[in-house]
């Protein structure tokens, strides 16, 4: 099930919450917790019923392999090797089976079967190796029931595109809500709109700039190359952020509290401290089972620099199955370790520090968002191409939604008959305006001190109505494909 549309918005959501809540009052929150799972399973199912068979064996699996752990702890490093092993498993043959067989002259004679695939099954594996993990290390503190794991695996927030949460952080909250207040449902509210608002409003924008880029690579001016780049950062960034506040927002109704997946990154000042902010959550789980278990950087500053490289490197395959994630995953991983080797060397002024850390990784998203290397290549040339002038007109007529290009038309009659004004420089000062929002902090970080107030109803409500308008054409969330 799409979290925008209006099938989920309008219906599955507020009946979800609406019963959650009523049957915790009234029947106990045993019973809430099995209608919470029938839910999960209906999100998670509904558009291939059959991949639920495949999430239920591997969940069984994972959860009584996890207590197997929890009881033998001192022998439990080959269990847990193998379950995770056969979690990975399972995501590469849905994964990266096309993607070896192309490799071979096999190519075409088999792919998996998509109906059979979970929904965000990689950010459902990491969860059950975290789970895992925990047993091995002793640091689950409640008995998990399975129907504990159950909702956790199946839970309708996070189940798209995370955050990635740990059994122990989640299941005690699903067995004891936070009692209804009016102050969770107006945060949670607040947060689920902007990161709705984030999704079709801002990301839907950007990408149509970025998707009139790359589809012309080779061609573009030199300062329609640099906006493509800048407009798949902010979509990147919108979609994902945006989706994350929605799942914050969710949980926050029902008297949960997720953990923060982002946290203002693209302001940071250095690779190391972006990828501090960014999907928080999946860097726990690279630090958790890859860098501390390979000793992090208590071998010396060549293992720790090694190990880096090594997390990013699995990170770009996490993301797909091709060169351009792998360099991708390269690039950010040999930032990371130059930035360790001139710790307190050089010292960057802290604009210079930000403007320098904000355009590497834009240029790095080239590889990470093109089709081929190649096409990536093809962008980044573009930029060294004599010709620097104003953003053509027909890159930044890209930009308009509908709705928007309908709106400055009827404005036009009035104030600019021509168009010529109106129509390019109104879109235009669109990816300024993207780049002021990342300065403002997220729904979520103004939610943990929420007071609710006029100005926040109101964008709340434009938010909403805005995004359920435009649902129409909306893409799926990036990440989901992930």
């Amino acid at each position: 099930m799409n979290v925008q549309s209006h099938l989920f918005v309008l219906a599955y959501l507020p009946l979800t919450l609406a019963l959650w809540r009523l049957l915790g009052r009234r029947a106990g929150q045993g019973a809430a917790r099995v209608f919470l799972l029938c839910a999960g399973a209906v999100f998670c199912g509904w558009q291939s019923p059959l991949s639920l068979l495949v999430l239920g064996a591997e969940g069984a699996a994972s959860y009584r392999l996890g207590l197997a752990i929890r009881r033998g702890r001192e022998g439990g490093k080959p269990l847990l090797w193998t379950g995770a092993l056969a979690l990975l498993g399972v995501l590469a043959f849905f994964k990266y089976t096309g993607a070896v067989l192309a490799l071979t002259p096999l190519e075409g004679l088999f792919t998996p079967p998509a109906g059979l695939m979970p929904l965000g099954l990689s950010f459902v594996t990491f969860q059950q190796i975290l789970w895992l993990r925990d047993c091995y290390d002793g640091e689950v503190r409640e008995e998990v029931s399975p129907l504990d794991y159950a909702c956790c695996l199946t839970f309708f927030a996070t189940a798209t595109c995370g955050p990635i949460t740990r059994v122990d952080e989640l299941a005690p909250q699903l067995r004891r809500p936070a009692p209804f207040s009016w102050e969770d449902l107006a945060a949670g509210l607040y947060c689920f709109a902007l990161g709705l608002g984030k999704k079709v409003l801002l990301a839907g924008v950007f990408a149509n700039g970025a998707n009139f880029g790359f589809a012309n690579a080779g061609s573009l001016a030199p300062a329609d190359a640099l906006l493509t780049l800048v407009c798949y950062t902010l979509q990147l960034y919108f979609d994902f952020s945006g989706y994350s506040d929605m799942a914050w927002g969710m949980g926050r109704m029902m008297g949960i509290r997720l953990p923060m997946n982002f946290d203002a990154p693209l302001r940071a000042r250095s690779v190391g401290e972006l990828w501090d902010r960014w999907h928080i959550t999946l860097s726990r789980v690279f630090r958790r089972c890859v860098y501390f278990p390979l000793g992090g950087n208590r071998r010396g500053s060549a293992a720790a620099c090694r190990n880096i490289m090594i997390v990013f490197l699995l990170s770009g395959l996490w993301h797909g199955a091709g060169w351009g994630f792998l360099i991708w995953g390269a690039l950010q991983g040999g930032a990371q370790i130059l930035e360790r080797l001139c710790r307190g060397k050089v010292r960057l002024p802290g604009p210079l520090a930000w403007a320098g850390t904000f355009l590497f990784f834009t240029l790095s998203l080239a590889f990470f968002r093109a089709d081929s290397v190649g096409q990536a290549l093809a962008l980044l040339g573009r930029l060294f191409q004599p010709g620097w002038a104003l953003p053509s007109r027909e890159f930044i007529s890209t930009l308009l939604l509908k709705v928007m290009r309908e709106a400055l038309g009827l404005i036009q009659c009035v104030v600019d008959r021509s168009g010529a004004w109106l129509m390019y420089w109104v879109p235009l000062l669109l990816i300024p305006a993207g780049l002021g929002l990342l300065a403002c902090p997220g729904p979520v970080a103004q939610a943990k001190e929420f007071r609710p107030s006029g100005w926040r109803l109101a964008l709340t409500a434009a938010c909403l109505a805005g995004s359920v308008l435009l649902f129409s054409g909306v893409d799926t969330f990036i990440y989901a494909n992930f």
